[in-house]
């Protein structure tokens, strides 16, 4: 097997694999890429770590056909620090298991793994597909991923809910603190019970998404994944859990409601949470008409407040969050008005803006 191929065309397609590929593996093959040629000289490069697997075709000027395993990190690294505009040339001697790699006056030889002992997964019976336009697919994961779970006991959390009924489509996230959901009307024929994509998966398709503009198809049954955007494919197993009843704890009763600008409000908040303790990061908000006093105490006794301009018009009330859960929805808002629906007792509070349509977040109060 030869080929020759320019570095950046390279580089950037081992650098989608990166963080697939895992630093530390009892299966040894499991820390290489696969390359094999395919027609017209084209090259697939492949990485997996067994419940993901992400695949990119490359064109290249292909002398011998054939197909290696090359340590993904050393490749990267010797590729990475190559000279710019520089041609790299890929040659496996048959005789021996080694893979020669040379650009100007540097050849580096490396050991290889048996191509045909590289794991690829099945993706035989996906039975639902969909097109997207990848910046649709894009807000859907960016408005949720950031409440995924961390808690290794509730795997049914850590990941992101994706189900489709009749003509919207819907992604949730929740850490069991807060919740996110975002829709997008699409014509659809039929249900789909839905889907959990892993933690990991959801990171690797939202790196890809940063970077490619065009439609997009996803591919699933109730066990696997499929993900083609243009030249790079993304196959994942799916969570096997059932999500949570999500819509049952949506409030409907929260009439107490209050608009602010998001950039100054999450500022301000940003501003006095400063003193707030790394472990609780309470902010309190004691809201009257048409002003909120945010406050957030530290240690040894120590208080930062902000008076905040609101349009409110109801009766006054206090009411602690989480600093932090509150940034997060403001940041992913940015712009804009966002009103804030609070509830008399102790339900979520719904955030929803008109910068983000068809999306509302939930945060859960904590205790005085």
């Amino acid at each position: 097997m030869e080929f020759s191929i320019p570095k950046k065309k390279l580089l950037d397609c081992l650098n989608h694999f990166q963080s697939v590929v895992e630093r530390r593996n009892t299966i040894p093959i499991l820390s290489n890429v696969r390359i094999v040629t395919e027609q017209n000289n084209n090259l697939s490069l492949t990485a997996t770590d067994l419940a993901l697997e992400l695949s990119e075709s490359l064109n290249a000027e292909v002398k011998n056909p054939g197909g290696i395993t090359i340590p993904s990190q050393l490749f990267f690294d010797i590729i990475r620090k190559a000279p710019e505009n520089s041609k790299i040339t890929l040659r496996k001697d048959e005789k021996v298991d080694l893979v020669y790699v040379s650009f100007l006056e540097s050849k580096f030889s490396i050991p290889s793994l048996p191509v045909d002992d590289f794991p690829v997964m099945d993706v035989n019976e996906l039975g639902t597909s969909i097109e997207l336009e990848s910046s649709s697919l894009k807000n859907l994961i960016d408005n949720c991923k950031f409440c995924m779970g961390l808690d290794e006991s509730r795997q049914y959390l850590n990941g992101i809910y994706l189900h489709l009924s009749k003509n919207l489509i819907s992604t949730v996230a929740t850490d069991g603190h807060r919740l996110s959901k975002s829709s997008l009307t699409k014509d659809f024929t039929g249900d789909f019970e839905g889907i959990i994509i892993p933690k990991k998966t959801v990171f690797e398709i939202s790196k890809i998404l940063e970077e490619f503009e065009d439609k997009i198809i996803l591919s699933f049954s109730k066990t696997r994944l499929k993900i083609v955007l243009g030249n790079i494919k993304i196959i994942t197993k799916l969570i096997n859990s059932s999500f949570p009843d999500y819509e049952s704890v949506i409030p409907t009763t929260n009439d107490q409601i209050m608009l602010v600008d998001c950039k100054s409000f999450s500022e301000s908040i940003d501003r006095v949470s400063t003193i707030s303790s790394e472990k609780f990061r309470t902010v309190k908000f004691d809201v009257s008409k048409n002003v909120c006093v945010v406050s957030s105490f530290g240690s040894e006794k120590s208080i930062g407040t902000e008076n905040v301009k609101v349009d409110y018009n109801g009766p006054a009330f206090s009411i602690n969050f989480n600093s932090r859960y509150v940034l997060d929805v403001l940041n992913i808002i940015r712009e804009g008005n966002v009103k804030f629906y609070f509830s008399k007792n102790t339900a979520p509070t719904i955030l929803e803006s008109s910068s983000i349509k068809n999306t509302i977040f939930l945060i859960m109060q904590m205790r005085a």
